[in-house]
Formats: C-alpha cells, structure tokens, sequence
C-alpha cells in the first residue's frame, strides 16, 4: 500500500513539473536533435586548374565529389584560382565557417600558412604541400618517384626505338622526383633506352606540351607521358597524330585517347581525398607531412584496358614484378627507386 502511494506521489508530482515546463530545459527537442544529426561536416576545395583537365585537377574534383556521396559531407570547390587570388579565396571559405580546407597544389603553402593562424578551429590541407604549422595545417603528398618508375618501366619495356620521354611542369620537387622515377624505372628494365625530359614551367599551357612532346619524336621517342597537369592533354594528341603510345599520369586517361593510351601511372587523388576527409572526421588530423605511396594504394597501375595483347612477351610478368618490387621496398633497399625528396 504504502508502495502504491509513493509511485502516485512521483506521477502526480511529474505531472505538475510537466505542467509547469520543468525538465524540458534539460534536453534538446527531438527538432534540436534533428538539425544536431543533419550537421555535417563542410569541405571546400581550391584548385589551380579546371576540373576538366583530365588529370590533376579533376582527380581531386572527382575525390572530393566521391567523399561527399561515401562520407555525407557539403562541399564547395573553386577552380581556375590565379595566384594573386589565392590568398582571399581561401580566406573566404574560412570567413564562411568551412571546417576543412583543401588546397589543392603546392602553390598555395604560403597562402595557407598566411592565412591558417586567424582561424585556429579550421583544418586546411595542402595537396603536394611539404610545409606543416600548429594547431591546424598538414601537407598530403605522393611518393612520386614510384608514380614516375611505374610509369618508366612501361615505356622501357615497350618501346621499340629505345627512346622514351617524360615532360613535367613546373620545376617543383615532387614534378622533378617523378622525372627521375621514370627514368630510372626506364634503365631498370631497358639499360639501352634513351629518356629525354623537358619542363613546360606551366600547368595549362597545352599548345607548348604538343610542341615539345612533337620535338621528343623528332629525337626518336616512341613512348610519352607528361606530369604537368592538363598540359599532358597536348603530349597526348601530339602521340595519337604521330601514331606512337603515350602512358596517362596522375589519373585514367584512357579515354582521352584509347589507341594511343596504353596504361596510366596513377596518383589516386580521389583516395587521396577520402583519406584527408576521413582523417579529420574521426578526429584523428594532427599536423604534419603524409607521404602517400603504392604501400598504401595511393600509387597504381590502370588498366590496360586490352592493350596487354600489345605487350612484347614477358613484359606483364616484368611489370608485376616491378610493382611487387615497389611495394615491398626492395628496389628502395637497393638504391634502384629513388627517394623522395621529402622523404623523412
């Protein structure tokens, strides 16, 4: 009896704390709780080139659209940035609350590092970067001597006038660590080939990649490929009008061209941009440089996609062979595979 009386007691004295508003300020309305669960990490990206470009930039836009379907984030991207402009572009996505930024080339560390120390709760990460700062900013990069290798061993393998030739862009050091994969990956599979390279010092020019991309076939170059963003389009087409192959980097660039493309040495910036967002959302971002390789899937061979028929005999087991080789660190071991420059 007495039981039955203190649980009228408690339900009668629920009632008048409900009449009265009490224990409603004590958690959030199930509306409250709706727009908590519907906050979703925002992400903006600035890129220096269009996302169309076949190669660099469209990559990192392809990434960062794959995350936004696979993460359940916001997104926002600015392409085409100029130099002068880097700086108020990034400043303008932290002004706006964004709580990752990246910046999508080594050409903006130091608008980023300019920027970052006003907005201590922002992350901004720098694609190819090789700067780091506290609280807020780490730099993301390949391993692209390995990229360059895989990309050499083909064309080594593959050519038949024993010259081959790789054309980057600007002189930074991950475009000159991926001119000396190629050409030791080059020598490691043909010590009689010849590898001519060349810089084009820009990313857009294309006309000025077909011209100097038409300048190595004068010199007997059968097999192409180019580091230098959308310039590589033109590297391309100068190899599909003189009938020769050309190798895709950075990303599948097969359908640019499918009988002149043979395989592409791939940078995968998507995976690149799943990790740096998956990173941050679990709370795990700290500053510092990642350094991105084969070892972890970042850096791969495409597809052939059926022009292994193509291949001189035996030249599939040399290349599985050399990416096994890659992935396991001996041909680092042995000096063959050269180091990163920003390789700790």
């Amino acid at each position: 009896m007495k039981t039955a009386l203190k649980l009228f007691a408690v339900a009668v004295l629920g009632l008048f704390l409900l009449g009265c508003g009490g224990g409603s300020k004590e958690q959030p309305s199930q509306g409250n709780q709706g727009q908590q669960q519907e906050e979703k990490l925002r992400v903006a990206m600035v890129l220096t080139g269009p996302i169309n470009d076949a190669g660099w930039n469209e990559s990192a836009y392809k990434g960062l659209k794959e995350a936004e379907q696979k993460l359940d984030i916001e997104t926002a991207y600015t392409e085409n940035v100029p130099q002068p402009d880097y700086e108020t572009v990034i400043r303008d996505y932290a002004d706006k609350g964004y709580d990752l930024i990246i910046a999508h080339g080594f050409e903006f560390t130091d608008a980023v590092k300019a920027v970052a120390p006003s907005f201590p709760d922002t992350i901004f990460a720098v694609v190819n970067g090789q700067d780091f700062q506290e609280p807020n900013m780490a730099s993301y990069r390949f391993n692209t001597p390995e990229t360059g290798f895989l990309a050499g061993a083909v064309a080594g393998l593959i050519t038949k006038t024993n010259v081959v030739g790789m054309i980057g862009g600007m002189k930074f050091p991950h475009i000159v660590d991926s001119l000396k994969g190629f050409e030791a990956g080059a020598k490691y599979v043909n010590p009689n080939v010849k590898v001519l390279t060349g810089y084009t010092e820009s990313w857009t020019d294309i006309p000025k990649g077909k011209e100097m991309a038409l300048a190595m076939i004068e010199q007997g170059a059968d097999v192409v490929t180019c580091n230098a963003n959308q310039v590589g389009l033109g590297v391309i087409d100068a190899a599909k009008q003189k009938n020769i192959k050309a190798i895709g980097y950075v990303d599948d660039q097969y359908n640019v061209a499918p009988e002149t493309v043979v395989v592409s040495a791939i940078q995968s910036v998507q995976d690149m941009m799943l990790y740096i967002i998956d990173q941050v959302m679990k709370g795990d971002f700290k500053p510092g440089l990642y350094l991105l390789g084969s070892k972890e899937g970042a850096i791969r061979l495409s597809s052939f996609h059926g022009h292994e028929k193509d291949l001189p005999e035996g030249a599939m087991k040399k290349i599985e062979e050399v990416v096994a080789a890659i992935k396991d660190g001996s041909l680092k071991a042995q000096g063959i595979l050269p180091k990163s420059s920003f390789e700790q």
